[in-house]
């Protein structure tokens, strides 16, 4: 089985969240990570956000985090919204 690009990246971000539980990850920072552009990150977010993978908090202090448990999110999920 391929994986898009853009599950490829959903799965960097989920990780990425995952590792930084503790604080709110930033959209910059997570693409400085990855070497992505932040347009291209929205738009992977997007779908995770509407199936409840993320949750996203907006403004000065807003960023990323994880909608449900680490857990409780698989492979599948990811590659099915995305």
């Amino acid at each position: 089985m391929r994986l898009t690009r853009q599950t490829n990246y959903a799965m960097r971000i989920l990780m990425y969240c995952a590792a930084n539980t503790e604080r709110l990850s930033r959209i910059p920072e997570i693409a400085a990570a990855y070497s992505v552009s932040e347009l291209f990150l929205f738009k992977i977010l997007q779908p995770l956000v509407e199936n409840g993978l993320v949750e996203t908090v907006r403004g000065r202090n807003g960023g990323v985090r994880l909608g449900r448990p680490a857990e409780q999110i698989s492979l599948f999920d990811v590659v099915r919204v995305t």
